[in-house]
């Protein structure tokens, strides 16, 4: 079953996800719950960001579901159908492309998470509740091949250049495992607090200061969570520490990093929000701007410009790959 009809069967709040995740040798601690005190406060601010465009308009079933920047500055996205698709850098400023206007590097079982390494390898988590589901590499030049397998939910990647390796979060059984480029493979973080009885670790990102930050998407009543982690000089996962949970970030998708703040892409909500270290949460863009269903959102390199991902999997007419300019 792909990520686009599991959602769709899921009638917009409850997430069923089937598959369970394999047991590895490598133990972990699971840390305690963390309380989050005081009370947040939202803001939305509609000048806080340009107006959101379309990049590249995808309608029918070939939605985008997951970002990647490489090192020249060219955008790929992953197609839940099975393909990965590359805008080479000096087309990110237009608008009114299509699909055609994009190059396909890729063809896969399925492709939900993106992420390119520096030699220009793409890693993609492949979702498809059998053999096939894990991580795939697309090799620069050549064909798409499974580096390893992950049962489960295989979701977002993201690329530890300190340790030469990819973080793969796992949605159904709320893990994050560490895999190598010799496709081994083991758990890098086990925590209670990942893990729900609906759709948990999801979205994985990076600050510049190497911390990792994983969104939660659906925990209990109707909150999202942000998931902090410290990461330790021998490349291990360090006490990890609840950054924010609340209603605002219920449906905490695709998530990424910049100036302190995370970014979130509420996808149930249709709305792209930061979070700031004190708690504070400011709406960026909605429905009104035009998202349907965001699944992903990502910074352009040493630019204030925030690409976003369309779902839209009740409107597949909707998808597509946005982008907006934050306003500093």
């Amino acid at each position: 079953m792909t990520r686009r009809r599991l959602l769709a069967s899921s009638v917009a709040i409850t997430l069923g996800v089937a598959g369970c995740a394999e047991s590895d040798s490598t133990s972990t601690t699971t840390a305690p719950p963390t309380e989050v005190t005081g009370t947040p406060s939202e803001t939305q601010s509609p000048t806080a960001t340009d107006t959101v465009q379309t990049v590249v308009s995808i309608p029918g079933e070939r939605v985008p579901e997951n970002l990647a920047f490489d090192s020249d500055g060219a955008l790929y996205f992953g197609i839940t159908t099975g393909e990965v698709r590359r805008l080479p850098a000096e087309r990110l400023s237009d608008t009114g492309l299509t699909i055609d206007d994009t190059e396909q590097v890729g063809t896969l079982p399925e492709a939900i998470g993106v992420e390119v390494g520096p030699d220009g390898t793409v890693f993609v988590a492949v979702a498809t509740q059998d053999d096939r589901a894990g991580v795939w590499t697309i090799p620069p030049d050549s064909e798409a091949n499974q580096l390893v397998q992950i049962s489960g939910f295989p979701n977002d990647i993201l690329y530890d250049s300190d340790e030469d390796r990819v973080l793969v979060t796992e949605s159904s059984n709320g893990l994050v495992y560490a895999v190598s480029k010799d496709g081994t493979r083991e758990t890098w973080l086990d925590d209670n607090r990942l893990s729900t009885e609906s759709f948990g670790a999801n979205g994985i990102t990076r600050t510049a200061d190497g911390t990792i930050y994983v969104a939660v998407t659906r925990a209990a009543n109707q909150t999202g969570r942000l998931i902090e982690v410290p990461v330790q000089s021998d490349g291990s996962a360090g006490n990890a520490t609840t950054f924010f949970e609340g209603e605002a970030v219920f449906g905490a998708d695709g998530i990424t990093a910049q100036d302190g703040a995370i970014y979130v892409a509420a996808n149930s909500q249709n709305r792209i929000l930061r979070v700031t270290e004190d708690g504070d949460t400011t709406v960026l863009a909605t429905s009104d701007d035009g998202l349907v269903f965001p699944s992903d959102v990502l910074f352009r390199p040493s630019s204030n410009d925030l690409y976003i991902c369309n779902f839209a999997s009740d409107s597949p007419e909707d998808g597509a790959i946005l982008r907006t300019r934050l306003r500093v």
